[in-house]
């Protein structure tokens, strides 16, 4: 994995917080916290690139970051 340097997720590590957030609804940050401390991320979908998140950009950087809006078709 190309390291990332921009405190951003790369774009396939976004696509995988886009569809956790589906999942999961408003308080999907909340929930991917919560999964992320307990260790249950690794049994989500995509739990691997969930996990890279957590330790490339942690807790931290989670709870300002805002998911980009959906383009309109």
């Amino acid at each position: 994995m190309k390291e990332n340097t921009l405190n951003q997720p790369t774009p396939e590590q976004l696509q995988r917080l886009q569809r956790y957030a589906e999942r999961h609804g408003r308080d999907w940050k909340a929930h991917l916290s919560l999964d992320w401390a307990t260790g249950k991320d690794v049994s989500q979908p995509d739990g691997h690139l969930l996990r890279q998140v957590r330790n490339h950009l942690g807790p931290t950087w989670l709870s300002k970051f805002q998911l980009p809006a959906k383009e309109r078709t």
